[in-house]
């Protein structure tokens, strides 16, 4: 099975979609971050490898901040 790239293109877009209804043209995207889980299992055996990526050059703190959030917004579905 290959990989899907689109998958993260779509959740980008979507996002990005977001954004721009939010701010419009009077906001910059300050840091980004994605996670993906990638599956490489065989079978019914589901074996998960988790991956991420954030914006060049962001602090650790930050990048602890954003997973924070992310973590509460979840919970709170």
């Amino acid at each position: 099975m290959a990989i899907d790239s689109t998958k993260i293109g779509t959740v980008a877009a979507q996002l990005m979609e977001e954004l721009e209804a939010a701010y419009g043209d009077d906001a910059e995207i300050a840091t980004v971050a994605l996670i993906a889980a990638v599956d490489h299992g065989d079978g019914p055996h589901y074996h998960p490898h988790y991956h991420y990526k954030f914006s060049p050059g962001t602090p650790k703190h930050v990048g602890l901040g954003l997973l924070a959030v992310a973590q509460d917004a979840i919970a709170k579905q």
